[in-house]
């Protein structure tokens, strides 16, 4: 895993090396399968819960899948659009800190 990746090309390579459809990897770790289809346009990373199941049903492990997450350059992207609530519980669920907007100003007073 020398080349950094997206995760949802990750996830697309593997599926489709073990010749699933993203319906079949859906009913295989029972989530939907615009799910799959949201994680693959890396539109969103799955749970904890989910990011398991993904990872026993496309034969990598937790941690192979958490080096691709971590290896992923964000330095271009606008954090402060688009982070969705999915994101901000991955973050809280490693033990983050998260400050929401109009947060800030409420700790300093």
């Amino acid at each position: 895993m020398g080349l950094k990746m997206s995760l949802g090309r990750f996830i697309a390579d593997r599926r489709k090396c073990l010749h699933m459809t993203q319906e079949e990897l859906a009913e295989k770790i029972n989530v939907s399968k615009s799910a799959i289809a949201k994680w693959e346009t890396n539109g969103g990373i799955p749970d904890r819960d989910n990011l398991k199941r993904l990872s026993e049903a496309i034969h990598v492990s937790v941690d192979d899948v958490y080096r691709i997450i971590n290896s992923i350059n964000y330095k271009d992207v606008d954090l402060e659009v688009n982070i969705t609530a999915e994101i901000i519980a991955l973050l809280e669920s490693y033990g983050y800190k998260v400050i929401r907007p109009g947060e800030d100003k409420k700790m300093e007073e």
